[in-house]
């Protein structure tokens, strides 16, 4: 019977685009830098690229933090301190936590059916400062941060861990996730079943979950559907 749930945080229940535009702006704006909406659809693509980078053990994560600005800032032919950028987004982002339209009630329908883990690459900062701000640390059995376990999704040393740690057993686990190349691969390289969280209609490539959900109340009856 599977009752253990490992949900990864951003974009599968926290509103991350959400966080990281409000921060760009204000990081922008106290960097003395005039916002404009189009600079955040280019720091996101740089941002999405790094994060990729760092799951592929490409970059470090000190060297993420400065670097996407370093790049973004290139991009849109500014001269600004990327280190300082960064630290005044990071501050904020840790500080501006929001939920995905109805992941609230998803995550009480959640609880109903058996024990919450969440699984992130993110920041312990920013990761818990958020939590913390929406007042939903105690949802989880277990909060698992990739900074305080040494290996990231998809390292499969990472599922490891968050199995040890919590004394899982695989056949009553399953990852529930919006990345493919970190949530999904990294359930496929712990041999642990998955759910990919797909709202927005993403095309499959380059790994193989067991069930596609386009939304919560499907991640919902494909669990009631692995009861027995």
């Amino acid at each position: 019977m599977i009752n253990n749930f490992l949900l990864d945080a951003d974009e599968t229940i926290l509103d991350f685009v959400r966080s990281s535009r409000e921060s760009l702006r204000f990081a922008l704006e106290m960097s003395g830098i005039e916002y404009h909406e189009e600079y955040f659809a280019a720091y996101k693509a740089i941002n999405d690229a790094i994060w990729k980078e760092y799951e592929r053990g490409e970059i470090t994560k000190a060297m993420l933090s400065v670097v996407r600005f370093s790049r973004f800032f290139d991009r849109i032919w500014i001269c600004a301190d990327a280190a300082k950028t960064n630290e005044i987004y990071f501050k904020k982002l840790s500080k501006t936590g929001y939920m995905l339209p109805g992941a609230d009630q998803f995550l009480r329908q959640m609880k109903l059916r058996g024990k919450i883990y969440l699984i992130t690459n993110g920041t312990p900062a920013a990761q818990y400062g958020r939590l913390d701000s929406l007042g939903i640390r105690d949802v989880f059995e277990g909060i698992y941060v990739s900074d305080e376990i040494g290996y990231a999704k998809p390292d499969r040393r990472f599922f490891e861990y968050v199995l040890q740690k919590g004394a899982l057993r695989k056949n009553e686990c399953i990852v529930i996730g919006d990345s493919l190349s970190s949530d999904i691969a990294g359930a496929g390289n712990a041999g642990l079943k998955c759910i990919w969280y797909n709202p927005t209609d993403k095309p499959l490539f380059g790994a193989s979950p067991d069930y596609i959900a386009s939304d919560y109340a499907r991640i919902l009856a494909i669990i009631d559907s692995l009861k027995d």
